[in-house]
């Protein structure tokens, strides 16, 4: 937990405010600390409202990008065939969202990698 948002929950109540000593530096006796870790542990705070902690995840929240090659492009090869480019092959298609999209697809919109390999596939004769 961040210092700001430790902090942000002693101003909510939800943590024992430290005490200060005479030079101004903050500390907790023992049963703060105890009482602290127990409302993060329990979710209840020290204020005995509930409070909800917000961990990380070990896995990352992005799936990872799976490359366009491996990718099944049936849909877009029936789609650029309804669009007018017809004898495209599955490689050539393949190829082309290569080229268009070297980071992979995953994320994208399907109509924006409609057009932009349409455009793509055009732009070099292909079709």
């Amino acid at each position: 937990m961040s210092r700001s948002q430790f902090y942000w929950h002693v101003k909510r109540g939800t943590f024992h405010a430290p005490l200060r000593l005479s030079n101004g530096r903050p500390y907790f006796n023992a049963s703060q600390v105890e009482d602290n870790l127990k409302a993060r542990e329990l979710g209840i705070g020290v204020n005995g409202e509930y409070v909800l902690f917000y961990e990380r995840s070990e896995t990352p929240t992005h799936p990872k990008a799976t490359p366009a090659s491996k990718a099944d492009h049936s849909g877009l090869l029936e789609s650029l065939q309804t669009l007018g480019l017809n004898g495209l092959t599955t490689k050539q298609v393949a190829e082309a969202v290569d080229a268009c999209y070297p980071k992979g697809t995953s994320g994208e919109d399907e109509n924006d990698i409609l057009r932009t390999v349409f455009r793509h596939l055009k732009r070099s004769g292909i079709g």
